[in-house]
């Protein structure tokens, strides 16, 4: 052809506001939200986080229920705080390598990055965001319960509703830092084995089994009179702390049973913590 031809694409510049490096931010934290619940995404992606919500919250909300319909709530039948953590212990390790896994996979995946990779975000950024979405949903998840539980206890209580909820307003921050314990110990290293994993279900399989191995390898030196392996019992520390939190002694966890002090246990937790965040830092270094 002699003659040009000039396609109208449509195009138009954007005319709104420019969001700049914190929109992105905040963007990748409200989409990790979304993607921890499934929301907007098929219904089978909703129904192992609701299932898992609903094994966290429903036995508080029984033991309200059961209150108001006998009268008063029996503290000493039923979980108490320390008790429920104990309970949502577990779990909370099923929902933090789901939550890592649904975070982190996909992404690298599906090819996300190279997108993240074209707007002004750095590695920080991304980790950043993405582990605050993670901590907020698990802080949710694991720290709702304690407050529904603590309503429960003072709408039935006998000493009236206010004075029990102003007696007792210590639980609020204990079983808030032991939530941030909880998260500090499972959610770091879930967040790391999601990192380096190429599939979703996969990083969930390979924590779950590996915690589950190592513990009971811990447990069998402990047991055997090696009582520096102890050190090494990574799901028995934010219960050991959290006891030591609010006072309690739930269950004879292996550092204690080992003769070390609920210090040590937290000192491993945030070496632990601090270590993953920079492996995971560094990984992303080379791609943001």
């Amino acid at each position: 052809m002699s003659e040009g031809v000039v396609f109208d694409l449509g195009y138009r510049p954007h005319e709104g506001e420019r969001l700049g490096r914190a929109g992105a931010v905040r963007a990748l934290y409200r989409d990790g939200i979304r993607r921890v619940f499934g929301i907007r995404r098929r219904a089978r992606r909703k129904v192992f986080p609701a299932l898992l919500v609903g094994i966290a919250i429903l036995p508080a909300l029984f033991f309200v229920a059961f209150g108001v319909v006998a009268g008063e709530l029996g503290t000493d039948a039923f979980f108490d705080h320390p008790d429920y953590f104990d309970w949502t212990g577990n779990i909370t390790l099923v929902f933090c390598a789901l939550a890592a896994s649904e975070l982190i996979v996909p992404d690298r995946i599906h090819g996300t990055m190279n997108v993240y990779a074209s707007r002004p975000l750095t590695a920080i950024d991304y980790v950043g965001a993405r582990a605050l979405s993670m901590a907020v949903v698990v802080f949710g998840f694991m720290w709702f319960p304690h407050l529904l539980l603590l309503i429960g206890r003072a709408w039935t209580s006998s000493d009236g509703f206010g004075d029990y909820l102003v007696g007792n307003l210590d639980v609020l921050w204990e079983t808030a830092l032991a939530t941030i314990i909880y998260f500090l110990a499972y959610g770091a290293l879930a967040f790391l084995v999601a990192v380096y994993s190429s599939r979703t279900a996969l990083a969930v399989v390979i924590f779950l089994i590996v915690l589950a191995a190592w513990r009971g390898t811990v447990e069998a030196l402990v047991s055997a009179g090696y009582d520096v392996a102890a050190l090494g019992a990574i799901p028995d520390h934010p219960g050991y702390v959290k006891d030591w939190i609010m006072t309690s002694n739930t269950e004879a966890w292996l550092p204690e049973r080992a003769g070390y002090d609920p210090i040590v246990s937290l000192g491993i937790i945030v070496v632990i913590a601090v270590a993953t965040g920079l492996i995971v830092l560094r990984r992303y270094r080379s791609e943001l």
